[in-house]
């Protein structure tokens, strides 16, 4: 695949960076096997500590990004779920932000929170709204059709080198490289 042109795009430009619409207290909730997913900042388990079942109304739109304002773990959620504490809401602006590239973008902003030391900074709406991630980029903006067809060539690679559907040893999956992202 080509190499594509990049461009600088802040976060507020790309997302709607909002507060969720009822915080969740982690010492309070039950956890069940059904409801809703619970994202709380944890950097394993796509941020899920479970599911529990409250008032739908309190719900996070699906198709968005949770951001752990002092943890910096993102994760892209598909799925309507509940928040716990210091977790930010990226909510899409353009209609092409899907599961097909949202892990491409999550992976940007992955980078460029990395300038960042853990626990030193609290993300707050205006560090995440002016913060800026490199994406490949047409005329239009962000080039999102380049970044699916780049995921959909990657996990075609994957597929044929057996490599889609791998499990990490104990010992892989230990992640001492972020002291307490746990």
């Amino acid at each position: 695949m080509s190499r594509r042109k990049k461009g600088d795009f802040k976060l507020g430009d790309l997302f709607n960076v909002q507060s969720s619409l009822k915080r969740f207290d982690a010492n309070k909730v039950t956890i069940t096997d059904s409801g809703y997913p619970y994202v709380v900042r944890t950097s394993v388990n796509n941020g899920h500590r479970g599911m529990i079942e409250e008032n739908p109304q309190f719900l996070n739109p699906g198709n968005t990004i949770s951001f752990g304002q002092d943890t910096a773990t993102i994760f892209y959620q598909e799925s309507p779920y509940f928040t716990g504490d210091k977790i930010k809401i990226l909510v899409p602006k353009d209609v092409r932000f899907r599961r097909q590239n949202a892990q491409f973008i999550i992976a940007a902003m992955n980078k460029s929170f990395n300038s960042f030391s853990w626990g030193a900074s609290r993300f707050n709406v205006n560090t995440l709204t002016n913060q800026s991630i490199r994406l490949p980029k047409n005329a239009d903006g962000v080039d999102y059709e380049w970044i699916e067809r780049f995921v959909a060539e990657l996990e075609a690679y994957l597929k044929v080198t057996d490599l889609n559907d791998t499990s990490l040893t104990a010992e892989e999956g230990e992640d001492n490289s972020t002291p307490g992202r746990g």
